[in-house]
């Protein structure tokens, strides 16, 4: 019997038909973004005028779903300041970890003047962007302005990372139940192409993040295992993805291995998906049995986090957003280190004396600190003091 040969694509041998797939998706994205980039098509071609979504629309998230935030940058490099390209920039921006940019490119859109598919992106990203700030009534508030959209829309490819987002919001708000149908139609539109997994990885790993939020093991094993046989085959992201999930599993059940950790939480990031990662590194903390995996596990969480904010917008704003009613940032380096773990654990909720018993020091010693940051910040009050620690980064990681 003769023997078939390793799959090829443009000269390039690949191993196994997983490597294969993921080279084409990748050559895909490299012809979406030239083509995106080449200029218009001749006017007899008909150009993008009747695709639903430019070129440059279906490289971003075909990158972004792939796990390759610096592509889905270079994509957008040079777009031009329309609605769609802002609202996909703040894709990039939020999924990169840099809410606030993402923030400034979704405040100049106005959203309710975009074609359904476009107007799905851009509330994923301003859901998502409440659900990571912890900012519970904000969160609520997208949420209302999102979901009477839910009945105008289907699930397709290039709706997953919204329907994604859209869903840990739902089960946050403990209203999940309106995004039933899209997440069920999404799940069976990837069984009828075959777990694509340049599209499915993503879709898998929201999945199992809402698991995780509803307490549901059952609910994570069948995308745990889609993701494991994609692993399995020979696709790195997936593998990232399955063994962030087992890890994450095992931090719920209080088992914190600190390399394994750390190992998961570089991986992920590596993904783009810093503020996953961060919040893996910060749950993994409250869960550890020592104070010191504990600190060095919060410190590794806020290294992510300060690392994920680029330097440049893929989309450049021609000026900054307009200031919010909240209290001016305040430089992290005004708290010590021992404050800046006793801030992350008073924004989670916890009593002085239940965060003393996870940094194994006193509740009077906790109320010591927490005085003394409220006078180094200068709040007046406890309401203050929270709201000027959420403006200084802290707690976004434990929500």
């Amino acid at each position: 019997m003769r023997a078939v040969p390793p799959a090829t694509l443009a000269g390039q041998r690949f191993a196994n038909p997983a490597q294969a797939r993921r080279g084409a998706a990748v050559s895909a994205a490299s012809a979406l973004i030239h083509a995106a980039h080449s200029g218009p098509a001749p006017a007899d071609d008909g150009g993008d005028r009747f695709l639903p979504c430019s070129a440059v629309s279906i490289a971003v998230l075909l990158c972004l779903s792939m796990g390759d935030p610096r592509r889905a940058a270079d994509a957008l490099r040079g777009a031009s300041r329309d609605p769609q390209s802002l609202v996909l920039g703040a894709w990039v921006a939020m999924l990169g970890g840099d809410e606030h940019g993402a923030a400034t490119l979704v405040s100049e859109v106005r959203v309710a003047e975009l074609d359904p598919r476009d107007r799905l992106l851009a509330h994923g990203v301003i859901v998502g962007l409440a659900r990571r700030s912890g900012d519970h009534a904000a969160l609520a508030m997208a949420w209302q302005a999102a979901y009477p959209l839910f009945d105008e829309v289907g699930a397709d490819l290039l709706a997953l990372l919204p329907i994604g987002e859209l869903w840990l919001a739902g089960i946050r708000l403990r209203d999940e139940a309106r995004m039933t149908a899209l997440v069920t139609a999404a799940d069976e539109l990837l069984r009828r192409l075959g777990e694509p997994p340049v599209w499915s990885n993503a879709f898998h790993w929201y999945a199992i993040q809402a698991a995780i939020a509803q307490e549901s093991p059952e609910a994570l094993l069948p995308h745990a295992h889609r993701l494991k046989t994609a692993a399995s085959a020979g696709d790195p992201q997936a593998a990232v993805l399955a063994d962030a999930g087992r890890t994450w599993v095992l931090v719920l059940r209080g088992q914190v291995v600190r390399d394994r950790v750390e190992g998961a939480v570089s991986r992920l990031a590596g993904l783009g998906l810093r503020w996953d990662a961060a919040r893996l590194a910060s749950e993994a903390a409250l869960a550890a049995g020592d104070s010191a995996t504990a600190t060095a596990l919060l410190k590794l969480a806020r290294t992510v986090r300060a690392q994920s904010r680029p330097s440049e917008s893929p989309v450049r704003v021609s000026e900054p957003a307009a200031p919010q009613a909240r209290p001016e940032p305040v430089t992290d380096t005004v708290l010590s280190e021992r404050e800046r773990e006793v801030a992350e654990l008073v924004l989670l909720g916890l009593t002085y004396r239940e965060i003393g018993a996870r940094l194994y020091i006193s509740a009077k010693t906790v109320e010591h600190h927490v005085a003394r940051m409220r006078r180094r910040i200068g709040a007046s009050s406890r309401s203050e003091l929270l709201s000027m620690l959420r403006a200084m980064g802290h707690g976004s990681l434990l929500v």
